[in-house]
């Protein structure tokens, strides 16, 4: 697929001029940027704001005031994990997913979901931000 330099219209591969707008076409093709680093950032953190929240879970045991935070921080990974897939469809709401996951985490379980928060918070970034 080509795709015009003016409008942004996709346009098949041997077009002349634009469908949509009429501009001259001149082989231009727009590659598509890699999501691996976000993907596996998010899925990182994901992985590691699951560590943390099983653990304060465990250690609700003897705190019984963490247990709520501990699945919180569960469900919080798990928004992350989906919104780590989700970075490969649409970056844009896959980045403000994982950067809500990630302030979500940081407020549930603090000092256990640091790592999870900080991965799943630059990942994030990275996909918002990134062209």
């Amino acid at each position: 697929m080509t795709y015009c330099k003016k409008c942004g219209s996709e346009n098949t591969n041997g077009a002349t001029f634009c469908k949509k707008c009429g501009e001259s076409m001149d082989s231009v093709e727009i590659k598509k940027t890699s999501r691996t680093v976000e993907l596996v950032l998010g899925i990182l953190g994901g992985i590691f704001g699951l560590l943390g929240g099983v653990f304060a879970l465990m250690f609700s045991a003897f705190a019984p005031s963490v247990a709520s935070l501990g699945a919180s921080a569960v469900i919080a990974s798990i928004v992350g994990l989906i919104g780590s897939a989700y970075v490969l469809q649409n970056p844009k709401w896959g980045g403000i997913i994982l950067i809500v996951s990630a302030v979500w985490l940081l407020i549930s379980i603090s000092l256990f979901g640091v790592l999870g928060a900080v991965l799943l918070g630059l990942a994030g970034l990275l996909a918002v931000l990134r062209k």
